[in-house]
């Protein structure tokens, strides 16, 4: 994987985090090789940005780019040690942040035949003050995580009212199962306990990229009352897709989230990524579910456009096509964030006339399917 190629993929990504565009360009001019050790390396040049960052105060900052050192993945041991300093680091800021946050470990039903439990730490956000009705699970995909979302998962619960549950999808961050196409069994868990402590709220699901996946799905299973998947793999394309094509190291990446310890042939990894597909699954065939809205840029370098547009004439489901954007909308998220906050507060009690409202920044690049 070429670093020049990331950075140009992934700079725009990394700002949305948290780090400034100086610290970006500082890490991509002082780094060679995307693995290894020492000088010039991608995790020793994020790393001593970092370190700067706690020493000057700014611990959310140094979570941020500690985030950065350990993208795309704990593949190796200086990985591991960013992302535990990333935790430590986010924890010291923690005091600071203006909204209430709770990080705490629940225990849910493990996805596989296996069957049993697991321990999952959770973060939660709520705005001081009096919130709204309604819980909002949020997560990222394979290389994005809950302290990556930090910053969106903060201004969800200040703008929109709800309380923001951030996870990790399985195969990512601090959890502990593979990525699997049954991992949604976890999710329907915490749904169920995220019921019982706040009876008579409505509960959602909010996913980036392939997050976006578990959002889709659980809504076709009825599991949540509402989600929105921002760019997730649906197979509703009903392409087969080929894995060790992707681009920026993304087979890497998912075969990693998926606990193997070498990348597969082509025939077993295309395998291996169909059967994530709903088609496959049978959920595209029932009818009903919970309301959905599914987002994508119209030229994703991962997804088809299929994988979202195909979701369209579903009952209950709004389908937004962003004109010139790649990959979960990119270049135009923040006016789709917005319109995404008023449609879920449409659905947990709040008005339509705020949902259109929060649209107006976006419509001039959304094309809308029904």
């Amino acid at each position: 994987m070429s670093t020049s190629a990331l950075f140009e993929e992934r700079s725009r990504q990394f700002a949305a985090w948290g780090i400034p565009d100086s610290l970006v360009a500082s890490a991509r001019e002082s780094i060679s090789t995307m693995w290894g050790t020492g000088p010039g390396t991608w995790v020793e040049a994020w790393a001593g940005l970092a370190r700067t960052a706690e020493r000057s105060g700014d611990p959310l900052l140094a979570a941020q780019l500690w985030g950065a050192a350990r993208f795309p993945s704990l593949a190796t041991d200086e990985r591991m040690e960013a992302h535990h300093e990333q935790l430590r680091c986010y924890l010291r800021a923690a005091p600071r942040f203006p909204v209430l946050f709770r990080r705490h470990t629940v225990e849910l039903t493990a996805a596989g035949d296996a069957g049993g439990t697991t321990k999952l730490p959770v973060h939660e956000f709520s705005r001081r003050g009096r919130r709204r009705p309604g819980v909002l699970i949020m997560s990222g995909g394979v290389d994005t995580w809950k302290v990556e979302i930090h910053r969106m998962a903060m201004a969800t619960a200040k703008v929109t009212g709800l309380k923001v549950v951030a996870v990790d999808m399985a195969g990512t961050g601090e959890n502990p199962l593979p990525l699997a196409p049954d991992s949604d069994a976890q999710l329907r868990s915490l749904v169920g306990l995220l019921r019982s402590e706040h009876p008579g709220e409505p509960v959602l699901y909010f996913g980036l990229s392939f997050g976006g996946h578990w959002a889709v799905k659980l809504a076709l299973q009825n599991s949540v009352d509402a989600a929105v998947d921002i760019g997730g793999p649906t197979g509703a394309a009903g392409e087969q897709l080929n894995p060790l094509s992707m681009p920026y190291g993304m087979a890497g990446i998912a075969g990693n989230a998926m606990h193997l310890d070498r990348l597969p042939d082509a025939g077993t990894a295309a395998e291996l990524l169909d059967g994530f597909s709903l088609r496959r699954q049978g959920l595209l065939d029932a009818r009903g579910g919970a309301p959905l809205l599914a987002v994508n840029g119209d030229s994703d370098q991962y997804v088809p456009l299929g994988d979202t547009a195909e979701l369209a004439g579903r009952p209950g489901t709004s389908v937004w096509i962003v004109r010139d954007a790649t990959h979960c909308a990119t270049e135009h998220f923040r006016p789709v964030l917005l319109g995404t906050w008023g449609w879920m507060r449409a659905r947990t009690g709040g008005g339509r006339l705020l949902e259109g409202a929060m649209r107006i920044p976006s419509r001039r690049r959304v094309d809308v399917r029904t």
